[in-house]
């Protein structure tokens, strides 16, 4: 099925990347990338993955069944619209939403729910609140995706899972918008390990365990164990593995994890037990490498892209997301493999 993720814009090129990198993890051979831009992604993919997808992605707000596109014109628009299909019975019924997100066209959403709109209501009836489906419009500068409602992404679950109402609470953890789609740039997939080596309050964990994949955290304060270990079980996780150690001693109980997602300390808001930043950088990312098999990924964040350097002395870097976190702070996430 060929299927249109529209997306936020929350982080650049983020949201876009963060579905094809889903996709790979879910072991879909059969994707194909039609287009990727900073509005959607169009993507050929099996029909079995499309529920997991939705499931899975964070950082998108649709997924629709494509239908056309064309060139932001209101005439071409009712073309495309006049040759439409639905698979469904006559009479059933429908509405048409436009999420206009062009800078430069003359024409309204209104407009555009009124045109195709008037087109539909040929077949099937009106329904503004309940319908049978739903056809949605994507009017962008360049271009016009039409398409049917899948899914809408549960993005209000995300909220309840903010740092602020689990019962281990941290002002510097990450958002599980984000904590998620950085789980799915490490293309883990169900039932594959996925290890935090500085798991904190384990919000990365979290996300982890809800697409499915197995966990194993690790960090070197009892107390954020401790705290890692109530906000999993508050969210009636209690399949997981954590270790309270020093980094350079996680590859005496792990080895040959399918991914490693982490956020590495801040330095100075989180305690290092004295020692020099770069050198507990240095030691972890030499952990990772030595944990993480062959062919898996790993997804990083530092303060800034320096920083990400010392991971390049030992796995392959591919990609780097600068993403600001909190008001003033702002963290650079890599993607690694390992070759």
């Amino acid at each position: 099925m060929r299927v249109i993720f529209e997306l936020s814009k929350e982080y650049d090129s983020l949201p876009a990347d963060e579905v094809i990198y889903s996709i790979k993890g879910e072991k879909s051979s059969g994707y194909s990338l039609v287009e990727k831009n900073e509005n959607v992604v169009v993507v050929d993919v099996e029909d079995e993955k499309i529920n997991r997808l939705a499931d899975r992605v964070a950082l998108s707000f649709f997924l629709d069944k494509f239908l056309f596109s064309c060139e932001p014109d209101l005439s071409e628009i009712r073309k495309k619209s006049e040759k439409i299909e639905i698979p469904v019975n006559k009479g059933s019924s429908f509405r048409v939403r436009c999420n206009n997100r062009s800078r430069h066209v003359e024409f309204s959403s209104l407009d555009v729910e009124r045109e195709v709109g008037d087109i539909f209501a040929r077949n099937y009836r009106v329904d503004l609140k309940k319908p049978d489906f739903e056809v949605r419009i994507i009017l962008t500068d360049n271009r016009v995706y039409g398409g049917i409602k899948l899914f809408e992404i549960d993005r209000k679950s995300f909220e309840k899972r903010k740092a602020q109402y689990r019962p281990f609470f941290s002002p510097i953890s990450l958002d599980p918008k984000l904590a998620r789609a950085l789980v799915n740039l490490s293309e883990v997939g169900r039932d594959e390990v996925l290890l935090d080596p500085f798991c904190g309050t384990g919000g990365i964990l979290l996300e982890a365990v809800l697409i499915g994949a197995r966990v194993i955290g690790n960090d070197i304060s009892r107390k954020m164990i401790e705290g890692c270990r109530k906000n999993l079980e508050y969210f009636g996780i209690n399949k997981y593995e954590l270790y309270q150690c020093d980094v350079g001693d996680v590859s005496k109980f792990v080895e040959n994890v399918d991914a490693v997602v982490t956020d590495f300390p801040y330095g100075r808001s989180t305690s290092t037990s004295g020692e020099k930043i770069e050198i507990l950088y240095d030691r972890g990312a030499e952990v990772i490498c030595k944990v993480l098999k062959s062919d898996g990924k790993a997804v990083v964040g530092l303060p800034n892209e320096k920083s990400l350097g010392i991971l390049d002395d030992y796995l392959e870097r591919e990609v780097v997301y600068p993403c600001r976190v909190h008001r003033s702070l702002t963290r650079y996430f890599g993607v690694y493999k390992k070759g």
